[in-house]
């Protein structure tokens, strides 16, 4: 269900671009004329459409028409019926979607239906700042359907839904990492009765432990803790660390890529092993400061031209800090630094964009996949991506040349190596991140100049 849904979304979408109604002939002042004509709010309306346009017009209406027809077809299919279904008991739902957005104990926003009607712009997230679009911003707070023990934890919570925006409101849409939730209209409740005290779901959430289907349903952090791994949260002497599940080479990659950033003087979460899974400190230290995500200013484009921008309308010493980010990712090989892995932190009471935070979640990088073959990194895909976005960014490469960039040395990789247990092939590893420091420092040798962008990507057209 979940590629039929996608495809119907996409098409949808696609259909939004297209005029809608139809040609209508007319001859006036014995004139031929043609206008698109549609409805809207029960009024015709129509526009004049000039004969040189009009072969276009019928192109794009045609489109329009095969769109339609193809989502109708989609709609038809069991998968599709279901689908639809879903969609009309989220739209159901929104009625019941109204009060008040809040930061702490301050009201940052009125809700109605679904709808915000009222905010106060310097307090929103990021994502409504931009968008307002709160069922979006709430969807994208819940857990990920796709993950197994998801599915678990909503059996053992009663949770009867498969809607991400009622899924987070089950818990308010309360996270860790940051101190923004929601309060329906008539409840008395403070930000002190909503926030995570307590998980009695770790296990479950982690590893799908059987024995917490003993435990009562309660409120858990699980129904807000984004990502693809399973994953959980635990509270350790009053402080919350992330544990995630992997294996040996992805948790090498974490470790290494956590220890030599810390050694090199960069901004790090700190990993660690802890028995069989890693953890990880939450660092927004119980969301003394707001976490927020690239996403909420780019949605799913990582393109590193489109982050760096959006970043650098923000500050120039935020958009180094991006570049210091994608720098190492460079070097250690991290194949996914998406759009939901790096973002902000935020003053909770002013709203102010702090720094970016720390460097984290690197468990598909470096040897997680296997040994990359190309040890010396000649041809290596993630320099290139780099390279080719600082040529063609005359701004980004001027920043770069200007950054005081961290030297990593064959002794900073031995120390990395010796205090992780896990084995690994020890010259490979020295080979592969000094080789891909130098090809990083040699891009900065070279004049600069605009590559032309057909000639950068080769064409996946057959």
């Amino acid at each position: 269900m979940a590629e039929i849904s996608k495809e119907i979304e996409a098409l949808e979408k696609e259909l939004s671009q297209y005029p809608n109604g139809y040609i209508s002939r007319k001859i006036i002042n014995e004139k031929e004329r043609f206008y698109l004509q549609w409805t809207e709010d029960g009024k015709v309306k129509s526009k004049y459409i000039k004969y040189d346009e009009l072969e276009r017009y019928r192109i794009l209406i045609e489109k329009r028409n095969e769109l339609r027809d193809r989502i109708k077809e989609l709609r038809s299919t069991p998968e599709g019926v279901l689908d639809s279904n879903l969609k009309r008991k989220a739209v159901r739902n929104m009625k019941n979607f109204t009060g008040s957005l809040m930061s702490e104990n301050t009201h940052i926003a009125k809700v109605k239906n679904g709808v915000i009607t009222e905010s106060v712009e310097k307090l929103l997230p990021l994502y409504l700042k931009r968008t307002k679009d709160i069922q979006g911003w709430t969807a994208s707070r819940a857990i990920d359907s796709h993950r197994t023990n998801s599915r678990l934890l909503k059996k053992v919570l009663r949770l009867r839904t498969v809607d991400d925006v009622q899924t987070a409101l089950a818990v308010n849409a309360a996270t860790v990492t940051d101190r923004y939730w929601f309060k329906p209209e008539g409840s008395n409740a403070t930000y002190e009765d909503i926030r995570f005290k307590e998980n009695y779901f770790d296990q479950l959430a982690l590893r799908g432990d059987p024995d917490s289907f003993s435990q009562k349903p309660s409120r858990t952090p699980e129904l807000t803790n984004t990502g693809s791994f399973e994953k959980c949260w635990k509270l350790i002497d009053g402080e919350w660390w992330i544990y995630k599940s992997g294996n040996d080479a992805e948790y090498f990659s974490e470790l290494f890529i956590c220890k030599l950033g810390e050694k090199i003087g960069l901004s790090m979460a700190h990993y660690e092993m802890d028995g069989q899974y890693i953890r990880s400190k939450d660092f927004t230290e119980g969301a003394k400061v707001n976490f927020e995500p690239i996403r909420s200013l780019v949605d799913d484009d990582e393109d590193y031209e489109t982050c760096f921008n959006a970043i650098t309308n923000i500050s120039k010493d935020l958009a180094q800090q991006y570049l210091l980010l994608i720098w190492m990712d460079s070097i250690c090989y991290n194949m996914d630094r998406h759009t939901e892995n790096f973002g902000f932190l935020r003053d909770v009471k002013t709203g102010k964009i702090i720094s970016l935070a720390p460097n984290y979640d690197n468990n598909i990088a470096l040897i997680a996949k296997g040994y990359p073959k190309d040890v010396t990194r000649k041809n290596d895909g993630l320099i290139r991506f780099f390279k080719e976005f600082i040529q063609n960014d005359r701004n980004a490469f001027e920043m770069y040349r200007e950054m005081e960039l961290p030297l990593i040395t064959e002794k900073i990789i031995d120390e990395c190596l010796d205090e992780i247990s896990i084995e690994a092939d020890r010259e490979y590893i020295k080979t592969f991140i000094l080789s891909g420091q130098k090809h990083m420092t040699d891009i900065l040798n070279n004049d600069y100049e605009i590559i032309d962008s057909t000639d950068s990507t080769e064409s996946l057209t057959l």
